[in-house]
């Protein structure tokens, strides 16, 4: 742990570091013009993607061609859907729904000319001629996005605005999130995804030029409007990494279609790359303690930008950085069970998926590329902190023969853990489990099972809450055995061979499984809790029943024990059931977590007793943000008027707020406890033959009410309600 003095001294650091960036940044341009940037050429990791793969696809899954088909025009017409904002054509001067009647005024529509003289004003004076230069190559007749705009409040931010004074949580309804949605260019993919489909004169689908000047032309837009370091989309360094990593597949996609970029783009395109990695670079999330997905997602959109780009001096120090971080990290945030530490099954996939990302760039490291990991000659590599002088190790890559790879075997599996934990905590219609925090966040989405399933309806509850495509993904660059049959093992097989990975092997063995099933507890402790029960006053006690149709909910009934986030599962053809208890998350910064220990989601005979609320928003509304999380929007025990967490420390912060402890866990049930109302609060999850008890027990003189949740509509992704 670091002293009280070492944490001022080493912000005294970093202050003085962002003041001179600043003035740096406002005195002199901030695009970066290095000439290695204008030489850069990338590796063509989805070269494979060639006539022959792209032939496969129709006898996949046809929804897969039409999923990709509707994606790409919506983005050739500028018409997003994102975080609930519906679909919305996102021009300048567009007026904006509001959310919850907080609507911002729209700014006057502008005529967007080809020289560029519509950016002065808009651009700071630095960047200004730069950005028209960029600008003008523009294709003829294409109409700006507006990049700095939350198009659901209507409310905008300023393009001149250094990156670090951009206000976030400052006026009621304006969502920060909303653009730094849109700028993570994940709809790019898709679109470089159509240019193969039109080139191989699948119906439907436009000329190939059209989706590909589509692309050139909204990537150079996004340059020449978002000058590096200025505006919303350089605020926050997580997006500015996972926007690297979806130009750099976008781009790879379009070449391996057979596109061909002229030398202006890949100049401006190069140049972009190298400025997205060294502003990650001055701007990573990290803290001894409190860092989580934000700062991995730093660590892989690094790890992108290296592995795309040249080697030299500066490429090899990010590489070798990144590697050591995405390992360390996978280390601190996942629990050797497999489980995230954020405390949340939705921020799980998110990281798991940035994970399994990384390591397919891992595994497909050039041989030079190895060579520098193998052996880094730190002594001339570019100082950056907390690098370490290591040479890493090559180890081999599960089901691929004799392929080797810095990722070292604990780290393979764990991430089959992931895959487990996610599994496991799947409802019987195939959406997950929402404990904790659900922003809807993704690394990449291209050619996302759920997305299929969910009809392309961003509203559809499986949009956000089926994660069966991580679990294919992962199984599959694990080796397991596909033959492309099925959407998510198109994805799969997707992020195989962009791993430089052929046909799989045997199928993958869940390691998690032996452990998954061990039990906590006996039935000693069972009786015990049982007889507490019974002898406790009738006000510091509560039951709530819930029958089954028939006998036999016991029967086959299989459990999970996943004791590092503490979820626990018990699941039959007849009888899902899951457990919260357990850590409050992020080294107990509880950024994530909900005010939900000992909270339940029941399904019996297909029908939802008890479903966890969501998540709704974050910084537009602080009295939803608190009512989603809050303990009485779940099924817990209650203490009428009483909250067992902190709500006013803000709005990622539930520090203090008292952990779960799991006593039991086996074919009888579940018994954990908290004391987040200052005394000993149970729960026993009884499991009978026709129904399921749970019994509710408080010491200390404590009254429990009703645990019946508050009636919020249910949130089936950031920023949507059912009904």
């Amino acid at each position: 742990m670091l002293t009280l003095a070492q944490r001022i001294r080493g912000r005294m650091r970093r202050e003085m570091s962002h003041r001179v960036e600043q003035l740096t940044y406002r005195l002199g341009a901030s695009f970066d013009l290095a000439e290695n940037a204008r030489e850069a050429c990338f590796s063509g990791r989805f070269s494979f993607m060639d006539g022959r793969f792209m032939a496969l696809f129709p006898t996949c899954d046809p929804r897969l061609e039409f999923l990709v088909l509707q994606q790409a025009d919506a983005a050739v017409r500028h018409a997003f859907d994102l975080l609930g904002s519906g679909p919305t054509v996102v021009a300048h001067g567009i007026d904006c729904q509001g959310f919850e009647g907080v609507r911002y005024p729209a700014p006057l529509p502008l005529q967007a000319d080809g020289l560029g003289h519509w950016l002065s004003g808009r651009i700071n004076r630095t960047n200004l001629k730069e950005s028209q230069r960029i600008w003008r190559l523009v294709g003829e007749g294409y109409s700006p996005i507006d990049w700095q705009r939350d198009f659901i409040s209507g409310y905008r931010w300023d393009e001149r605005t250094w990156h670090r004074d951009i206000p976030l949580g400052h006026l009621p309804g304006v969502d920060i999130k909303v653009p730094w949605e849109l700028a993570r260019l994940q709809h790019l993919p898709a679109l470089a995804l159509a240019c193969h489909f039109a080139r191989q004169h699948m119906p439907g689908f436009k000329e190939a030029l059209i989706y590909e000047q589509e692309l050139r032309n909204q990537i150079l837009d996004f340059i020449a409007n978002n000058p590096p370091g200025f505006g919303v989309n350089w605020s926050c360094a997580m997006d500015v990494a996972i926007r690297c990593a979806n130009l750099l597949v976008a781009r790879d996609i379009l070449i391996a279609s057979g596109a061909s970029l002229d030398e202006g783009f890949e100049s401006c395109f190069a140049a972009s790359i190298y400025a997205h990695a060294r502003h990650v670079i001055k701007n990573l999330e990290w803290s001894p303690m409190y860092r989580g997905n934000h700062y991995l997602a730093n660590i892989v959109g690094l790890l992108f930008a290296a592995a795309y780009l040249p080697g030299d001096e500066e490429v090899n120090s990010w590489l070798v950085f990144a590697t050591q971080e995405l390992l360390a990290e996978v280390q601190y945030q996942f629990h050797e069970d497999g489980s995230n530490f954020e405390a949340s099954v939705c921020y799980h996939r998110l990281s798991a998926e940035m994970v399994l990302w990384g390591c397919a760039v891992l595994t497909g490291l050039s041989q030079s590329q190895r060579a520098v990991l193998a052996q880094p000659e730190h002594s001339r590599l570019r100082p950056l902190p907390r690098l370490r002088p290591t040479a890493f190790e090559m180890h081999p890559v599960p089901g691929s023969g004799d392929r080797t790879s810095p990722v070292p075997p604990w780290c393979w599996a764990r991430l089959g853990r992931m895959a487990d934990f996610t599994e496991a905590l799947t409802r019987p219609d195939g959406a997950v489990v929402q404990f904790g925090d659900n922003d809807s966040g993704r690394f990449i989405t291209l050619l996302s099972g759920e997305q299929v399933r969910a009809g392309n309806d961003p509203s559809n509850p499986l949009w956000s809450l089926d994660h069966a495509a991580l679990v294919a993904d992962i199984r599959t660059l694990l080796g397991a055995r596909t033959n492309l049959q099925g959407v998510d093992n198109v994805r799969a097989f997707t992020v195989r061979r962009f791993a430089g990975l052929d046909d799989c092997g045997t199928a993958h063995s869940r390691t998690h499984k032996d452990e998954a099933q061990r039990l906590v507890g006996d039935d000693g402790v069972w009786q015990k809790h049982l007889r507490n029960f019974e002898q406790t006053p009738p006000q510091s006690r509560w039951t709530t029943r819930f029958a089954a149709a028939s006998s036999g909910l016991r029967n086959d009934v299989q459990c999970a024990a996943f004791s590092g986030m503490g979820c626990y599962v018990w699941r039959s053809d007849r009888l899902f059931l899951a457990v919260r208890c357990g850590e409050i998350g992020v080294a107990g910064l509880g950024a994530h977590a909900h005010g939900d220990q000992l909270a339940i989601e029941l399904v019996i005979d297909g029908i939802n007793h008890v479903r966890d609320p969501g998540t709704y928003v974050y910084t537009p509304s602080p009295q939803q943000r608190n009512a989603y999380r809050s303990a009485h929007a779940h099924h817990v025990p209650h203490v009428k008027g009483r909250e067992p967490v902190d709500l006013t420390l803000g709005l990622f912060d539930l520090r203090g707020s008292a952990t779960g402890e799991c006593l039991y866990v086996g074919p009888r049930g579940f018994i954990g406890r908290h004391k987040g109302y200052g005394a000993w609060v149970v729960r026993m999850v009884a499991l009978e033959d026709d129904h399921i008890n749970l019994h509710d027990m408080a010491e200390g003189g404590l009254t429990l009410s009703s645990s019946d949740p508050a009636p919020l509509p249910f949130s089936q992704g950031y920023g949507r309600v059912l009904g």
